[in-house]
């Protein structure tokens, strides 16, 4: 059998069984019942009728299910679909379309976003025609499926680990539209390397406990979580962040190893009573996501002892390149390196490398690069290139080459806008405004705000002869894109300005000065 996450987890529930392999929401599951649970889905997904290499949605928060409903997907060698539970109606129906998806696993609403809602419209209109499976509700009617239903062929079943023969792990969905779908072709075989090759470099151990921020359906937060389990450990991930329970978590569970952002970190340390709480037990502060400031890294690492591991990663790659306080206190704490099982290269418009000093974009490869953008040729063509029989990606990022292997982050891909801890494809936001019938074009640039940090700035042209306001643009967005993809301000425009059809955005207004009103903050 080829390198295999779950079979990994299953010799640990021998050695492990009473021990908790989650916790969500002080819900907590060991290693044995996470196998016996897992078990039961994988025989009612055949009862389903589901075989290898079919794709399963899972529109879900963080939960003990979605764990144990994943790697059931993935133990009868179908594909888990993660999506962000915010997902709207609009975005479900291009996203289950492209994926031909043949079961759904939902909840029923996560925050603001009503999930159940959204498919018994897509299901009215034929938009979708497979099962759908809700997971929080024992009871319910057709044409769903209650957990009860779905479970009740399972009884008895054991665990049995179908390798896949094309070594696909999942397919992660960073963004989802007709027009330019972001969904990951993510293999097996390489996934499981690169996570097992980090947690080794972590010097993570069974006795280890990782708390982690992020949600399952992102790929830092699922992969960062697998580097724990598969040395044994155990994660509790935090359904939605607030400081002083986290703070609280780490003491009451010993926790010694925290994923974070740098926004995060931040609020943590401004928590009035920090110092009231024990948090002895930490040894590892993770950082991903967003610029460290070396002020914010210098407070962990130097005044609370903890050591701090920076890193650049992306869901097409993995973990990239990182900055470790234990060996890289001489540098910059954005100043990075590659690892002993990533490589890097910092290349100009003609794909040469560049010269000490000089800018570029980063090319990287790891064991976990993607194999495609499924249903995106023209994505996989323009990103992945061949070097040396190696695939390596082409992240858009770009940096500056430094001395000593080392390079300095310098911008993020040419048009992603980071609002908060949410990456922001503006082509998305502008192919769902543009089905308005009153809008004949869009443009989304970014603006400025001290809250969010970046913000989604859409300027529209209206159709001659028909009138639009904000509210309405606000409403029509309203539970059809995520929350965080809603645009904080809209400027609607006489003309945008275009070259033979195509958008001039550098003669559009930029840099904008824009805080949230409260009207958008009823969205978000």
């Amino acid at each position: 059998m080829k390198h295999n996450i779950l079979k990994a987890i299953y010799d640990h529930s021998l050695l492990h069984k009473r021990k908790t392999l989650i916790q969500v929401n002080e819900k907590q599951l060991n290693y044995e019942d996470f196998i016996t649970e897992t078990a039961l889905i994988a025989h009612a997904l055949k009862s389903l009728g589901i075989s290898p290499g079919q794709k399963i949605a899972m529109v879900i928060a963080n939960s003990t299910y979605w764990y144990c409903i994943f790697w059931a997907v993935v133990s009868i060698g179908a594909r888990p679909v993660p999506l962000d539970p915010q997902t709207g109606e609009w975005e479900l129906e291009q996203l289950l379309g492209i994926l031909d998806t043949k079961a759904c696993f939902i909840s029923e609403k996560y925050r603001a976003n009503h999930i159940l809602q959204s498919f018994s419209k897509l299901i009215e209109t034929n938009k979708i025609h497979c099962p759908v499976i809700l997971i929080d509700k024992m009871d319910i009617k057709h044409p769903f499926i209650s957990w009860n239903a779905f479970l009740n062929p399972a009884q008895g079943a054991t665990l049995e680990i179908t390798e896949d023969p094309e070594d696909i792990l999942m397919y992660a969905c960073t963004s989802g539209t007709t027009g330019n779908p972001k969904i990951i072709t993510v293999e097996h075989s390489g996934f499981f390397q690169s996570q097992k090759d980090m947690s080794n470099y972590l010097g993570l151990c069974s006795k280890d406990i990782m708390l982690l921020g992020m949600p399952l359906y992102h790929q830092g937060g699922f992969g960062m979580g697998v580097q724990a389990l598969l040395a044994g450990a155990s994660v509790i991930y935090q359904p939605q962040f607030d400081p002083v329970l986290f703070l609280k978590i780490i003491e009451k569970y010993r926790v010694t190893v925290i994923q974070i952002t740098p926004t995060l970190a931040k609020i943590i340390l401004t928590v009035p009573n920090l110092k009231d709480f024990d948090i002895s037990s930490l040894k590892l502060a993770y950082f991903t996501g967003e610029v460290l400031p070396d002020e914010v890294a210098r407070i962990f690492y130097k005044d609370l002892g903890i050591r701090v591991v920076n890193i650049i990663g992306s869901s097409e790659t993995a973990t990239m390149v990182i900055w470790d306080s234990a060996f890289d206190q001489e540098y910059g704490v954005n100043e990075f390196r590659s690892l002993d099982f990533t490589r890097v290269k910092i290349v100009d418009d003609k794909g040469q490398s560049v010269s000490i000093g000089e800018t570029g974009r980063i090319l990287i490869h790891t064991d976990a690069i993607l194999r495609e953008y499924y249903g995106n040729s023209r994505e996989t063509k323009a990103r992945i290139h061949y070097i040396e029989n190696k695939r390596w990606f082409d992240t858009g990022d770009l940096a500056e080459k430094l001395e000593k292997g080392r390079l300095r982050f310098a911008g993020r891909a040419k048009r992603i806008i980071k609002r908060g801890s949410n990456l922001v494809f503006p082509e998305e936001v502008e192919s769902f405004l543009l089905s308005h019938p009153k809008i004949s074009a869009v443009a989304i640039v970014k603006g400025s705000s001290e809250i969010f940090g970046e913000t989604i700035i859409a300027y529209i042209q209206i159709i001659n002869g028909t009138s639009l306001t904000q509210g309405e643009l606000f409403k029509y967005c309203r539970g059809k894109i995520a929350a965080f993809k809603v645009p904080d301000h809209f400027e609607i425009v006489t003309e945008i300005p275009k070259d033979i059809g195509k958008i001039q955005f550098k003669y559009i207004g930029h840099n904008h000065q824009q805080e949230p009103k409260n009207e958008q903050n009823e969205i978000k």
